[in-house]
């Protein structure tokens, strides 16, 4: 196998040959791939990854599983951008993907590129959906074997029902408790830990929502907004601009606009004091609020990554409140009929609030990825 790609440090730029490996060796910043970025060409397939393959660390097409993620619509949201002040509001909604969120993306890279490099089994963390779509692609392939940890407050949100190659671990305590337990777990066995936001085959499986949204709408967006807890997602959408700009796919660099729930908000609380690094005063020992996706109390490791986008962009990382929340949710339901998670309706609250505030003008195009929708009965 000849990888089509390089792995390059993000922080230091020193560059290695491709592998699975997710930290700089020299620097232990994140690695990201690079391509050769001329003659991409989109093919006609039902499954994003193949119409983006030129743009994707594989070597083939054969390492890719059909049906892990489905292509999802990214369309105009006139009543609700007329209501928030956002004439030029689109909408992209991954909740239509398999378990209701765009980590199915992820999950679709995780497994191709792994068994690209051969490797039959790993270990991972998260708070609910990452694990969730992990599993399922998991199951999707015979040969692969997997087991995700989770804190006890995150139980709820995770779909991983009992089988033979996946598993589940509770540990007594939070996320972060969850993802050391995991680190901790695939040392001692000798087997692959996933890594989470470091893990570039995520990211690359993130930016396909992006890359379809440039392609559906018929102008660049002035600003991208999106929900984030570790913030990967942001990282996928830069780095997926940052590529059609230099294809002449896409016009201009958007700003980038990060939201978190106010009542676990590090990121944003470090941007509004101005720091490029967080410190332990950030940290939230018992993250608690509605969107429970993105209820991650230490953002320290990746907030560099996200001021760094933040600020290159002209934008920036707000919090929305508990109540912005709720009515950004009810909004998208009755003005657009879109059922999401109160993460995604964080995000709509970002905008209505950048609007009002004049952060965001009315005449600008914003682009906002509904990154998926609740899981649960109750939809709480």
């Amino acid at each position: 196998m000849r990888a089509k790609f390089v792995l390059v440090c993000m922080l230091c730029q020193s560059e290695f040959d491709a592998a699975p490996m997710y930290r700089c060796p020299e620097c232990t910043g994140a690695l990201e791939p690079r391509y050769e970025l001329s003659g991409m060409v989109r093919h006609d397939h039902a499954d994003p990854e193949q119409v983006y393959f030129d743009l994707l660390p594989l070597a083939s097409r054969d390492f890719l599983d059909s049906g892990v993620t489905v292509r999802t619509p990214c369309r105009p949201a006139p009543r609700l951008g007329e209501a928030i002040g956002v004439p030029g509001l689109w909408i992209k909604d991954e909740s239509r993907q398999p378990t209701r969120t765009t980590k199915d993306r992820l999950a679709s890279l995780v497994t191709s590129v792994l068994r690209q490099f051969g490797v039959k089994e790993f270990v991972g963390s998260s708070t609910g959906n990452s694990s969730t779509a992990l599993a399922r692609a998991v199951r999707m392939d015979p040969t692969m074997r997997a087991r995700f940890f989770c804190g006890k407050d995150f139980v709820a949100n995770h779909d991983i029902p009992d089988h033979s190659r996946t598993a589940l671990t509770v540990v007594d305590g939070s996320y972060v408790d969850a993802s050391a337990e995991a680190r901790g777990y695939a040392a001692r066995e000798g087997i692959h830990f996933d890594a989470g936001f470091f893990n570039w085959a995520r990211r690359e499986g993130l930016k396909l929502a992006y890359l379809e949204a440039f392609d559906a709408m018929d102008r660049a967006p002035d600003v991208v907004v999106q929900a984030i807890s570790s913030g990967m997602g942001m990282l996928a959408a830069h780095k997926g601009a940052r590529e059609y700009l230099a294809l002449g796919e896409l016009s201009a660099m958007p700003a980038f606009l990060m939201v978190q729930e106010e009542s676990c908000a590090p990121a944003a609380r470090g941007w509004q004091e101005g720091r490029t690094e967080l410190s332990d005063a950030h940290l939230i020992e018992d993250p608690r609020g509605l969107a429970t996706a993105i209820l991650l109390g230490d953002g320290s490791p990746y907030y560099p990554y996200l001021h760094s986008i933040a600020a290159g962009t002209g934008g920036a990382i707000v919090s929305a409140a508990r109540a912005d929340l709720v009515t950004a949710r009810r909004m998208l339901s009755d003005l657009e009929d879109v059922d999401v998670c109160y993460a995604s309706a964080a995000a709509v609250a970002a905008v209505r609030d950048g609007a009002s505030s004049g952060r965001i003008s009315p005449d600008e195009t914003v682009l906002v990825n509904l990154t998926g929708r609740s899981r649960m009965v109750d939809g709480l």
